[in-house]
């Protein structure tokens, strides 16, 4: 619930525009690309034949996921006479690699349930805006991720040997992702800092250059105004 209700909030933020409507659908493409990529990753690696088609199957839904997504930000972009994203192209992480198997299953299923909770407050947020359209293509794609989330949440129970160790990877995932984000965070905030610092350091010293610069080395060093 916490979820839905913050997603519904920053949908006013993010969608508050048409151009940054389509910045953001354009990130939700990227997103989509990725995840095709490393789900055709995992398909390449898995030892299970139906795991593999089911990584598969899965790819090609975000993939098509990736495609309606940067159609409609173009879309937006050539009415507001701005040039189109073009297809979007992104590298993926490893993640199967990274984390196994199991959990890789426990980071995919974590991000279905988290899509599928965002498209649905998006949706839900553009049939109050009156916006059929872009409330269909989230109601469009609600009906994957449920699957999605489905069908991973099985096979991790199934790859982690019980529901309870399913669980401990999905808390250990899930503290892992917290991790990842306060590093952004941190850097972000650093930079933030730091440009913060140099500002106050200038802004000190500036006095000084000015001085500087209007000396009289004729003088012996005394000040003068030109």
């Amino acid at each position: 619930m916490l979820r839905r209700a913050l997603a519904g909030v920053t949908a006013h933020v993010a969608f508050a525009t048409r151009r940054r409507t389509a910045r953001q659908l354009f990130r939700f493409a990227l997103a989509e690309h990725e995840s095709m990529l490393e789900l055709r990753a995992a398909a390449a690696r898995s030892p299970s034949p139906e795991r593999r088609a089911l990584y598969l199957r899965h790819a090609l839904d975000e993939q098509r996921h990736a495609t309606v997504f940067s159609r409609h930000a173009d879309e937006i972009r050539r009415a507001l006479g701005l040039p189109e994203h073009g297809r979007p192209r992104t590298d993926c992480e490893a993640l199967y690699e990274r984390l196994g198997e199991a959990g890789f299953l426990a980071f995919v299923h974590r991000g279905e349930h988290r899509g599928r909770v965002q498209f649905e407050a998006y949706a839900a947020h553009f049939a109050r805006r009156g916006d059929d359209r872009l409330r269909a293509v989230f109601a469009a794609l609600i009906t994957d991720e449920k699957e999605h989330e489905r069908y991973t949440g099985e096979l991790l129970v199934g790859c982690a040997g019980g529901e309870a160790a399913a669980r401990a990877l999905l808390r250990r995932v899930a503290f892992g992702e917290a991790v990842r984000v306060w590093r952004r965070a941190g850097q972000g905030i650093a930079a933030i800092v730091y440009a913060a610092a140099m500002a106050v350091l200038y802004a000190c010293l500036l006095p000084f250059a000015v001085l500087v610069r209007f000396a009289d080395p004729e003088r012996g060093g005394r000040w003068r105004v030109r």
